[in-house]
């Protein structure tokens, strides 16, 4: 489980949460909650020779993070790794920096982390055990670190 927390992030209806992007050398040091990094991965990534090790790692990207309480497959409109709706309370929402960095104040708890996509999509790739998408858990006075990797448009 701990392998899912430290990929991405998602549970409790909290209010009034500060969230904002900020690049590396404007960090606020946000002591609770989650910060990351957005990459996105498209194309072909099917392993052979002409494949170049640094292709495999993404690009940064600009996104919007949403952060839900924690959210199940169940609970969403759309077929996965995109969907339509959440129907789960939204949490906070926060925009990654031009070089994909985010970072959101949170409580303890678990919460779903989506990307938003054209079209008014949110991107969730993982999920665990229980069905939970993108589940993240932050703990008190902790941050839990959330890498995102986009690759709905990618063949591996």
């Amino acid at each position: 489980m701990k392998f899912y927390l430290a990929i991405f992030c998602s549970a409790v209806l909290l209010v009034n949460f500060s969230c904002a992007s900020r690049s590396s050398s404007q960090q606020r040091g946000v002591v609770e909650g989650v910060k990351g990094r957005v990459s996105v991965k498209e194309g072909n990534f099917m392993p052979g020779p002409d494949q170049k090790p640094e292709r495999n790692s993404g690009k940064v990207s600009q996104r919007t993070v949403y952060i839900y309480a924690v959210t199940t497959g169940a609970q969403t409109e759309g077929e996965g790794p995109l969907y339509k709706v959440i129907n789960r309370p939204l949490v906070a929402q926060v925009k990654t920096d031009d070089k994909g960095f985010f970072e959101c104040k949170l409580a303890p708890g678990v919460y779903s982390l989506f990307t938003g996509e054209d079209g008014g999509m949110f991107f969730a790739s993982l999920s665990n055990g229980k069905g939970e998408l993108n589940p993240v858990e932050v703990f008190a006075k902790k941050v839990t670190v959330c890498d995102i990797v986009v690759n709905h448009k990618a063949v591996y």
